[in-house]
């Protein structure tokens, strides 16, 4: 993550504020030397940072800071006190960014979509292969019961959909039509059958909206993908034509990690809807190789490996 410049000037002040107590004139020389001695050396380091942060849009650096939440979201490498806590420090960082208030709104409510994620995410690989066959056949009103936070998944998807709504009162572009997209995409199995019913076939409309905003926007094209990769075929799911749709999606410039894990995993979910177990298996090692620790992609790799028994 960057540095920025409050911080870095409070931690040189640190560093460089020796205690002289006219204890001893020894005491005076040593610490005259120590400030020579690390001075030129704080100052390079200093001016090099500020420098950085300086060629640095504040976009790019809003993306940083909410990139850094979302690999901890994807690592599983802290546990949910701790990703909350990740979260307000990343509010108050985007809070020092010279950006507007339009932009800052986007940047929330992709921060809340991300805390959400993380809230959802089971925390053994026990508890994904139990949850797993009632999500291939959509079962949702069970797969509820497997999250012990439900109310807060719930509120900060509506809280991340009110903000990109607001943010896209300002004009409509394709990342903030593909973020409401996502989370009404969440809360579609996260509540009830009518809400389901009533907006379900609002997503893929959306998506398409934002790949024709934006034909590079990636995780647009990720939604119209999932569709076909992890709805049952009742439900219209097709997992060769999932396939093929990541297949050109791995294709694009401009991903990033999440969508070369998520790639990875839907490409190794759709063979493991089609009963290819064995062709399953690279994939999710593929993810893992991405996001080591993340649970759900070890707990399916499992699965593929014993031929989904």
């Amino acid at each position: 993550m960057f540095c920025r410049r409050s911080r870095l000037r409070e931690l040189i002040k640190c560093l460089l504020r020796l205690e002289i107590t006219g204890k001893s004139a020894y005491l005076m020389v040593m610490s005259t030397r120590i400030k020579l001695l690390f001075f030129p050396t704080l100052l390079i380091f200093f001016l090099s940072s500020f420098s950085l942060f300086a060629q640095s849009p504040p976009a790019d650096q809003a993306a940083e800071l909410v990139g850094d939440l979302r690999d901890s979201m994807y690592l599983q490498d802290i546990d949910d006190d701790a990703l909350y806590r990740k979260y307000r420090i990343i509010l108050a960082d985007l809070g020092e960014l010279n950006i507007n208030e339009r932009e800052m709104m986007f940047w929330e409510a992709q921060s809340v979509y991300y805390l959400a994620r993380g809230y959802q995410a089971l925390d053994t690989v026990d508890e994904v292969l139990a949850q797993d066959e009632d999500l291939r056949k959509g079962k949702f009103k069970k797969l509820q019961k497997s999250y012990s936070r439900l109310d807060d998944i719930i509120a900060l998807y509506e809280d991340s959909m009110a903000l990109a709504g607001e943010y896209l009162s300002g004009g409509r572009d394709a990342r903030g039509v593909r973020l409401y997209a996502e989370s009404l995409s969440q809360l579609s199995t996260l509540k009830t059958l009518g809400f389901l019913m009533a907006n379900g076939t609002k997503i893929t409309p959306l998506a398409e909206e934002a790949v024709e905003l934006d034909p590079d926007e990636v995780k647009a094209h990720m939604l119209l993908a999932s569709r076909y990769v992890y709805s049952p075929g009742i439900w219209g799911g097709n997992p060769d034509k999932g396939i093929a749709m990541l297949e050109d999606i791995a294709a694009m410039d401009g991903l990033d990690r999440e969508d070369e894990h998520n790639i990875a995993i839907g490409i190794g979910f759709a063979h493991t809807m089609a009963e290819r177990w064995d062709e399953a298996v690279p994939f999710f090692r593929r993810a893992l190789n991405v996001y080591p620790g993340n649970v759900y992609a070890a707990a399916m790799l499992r699965l593929s490996e014993a031929g989904g028994s």
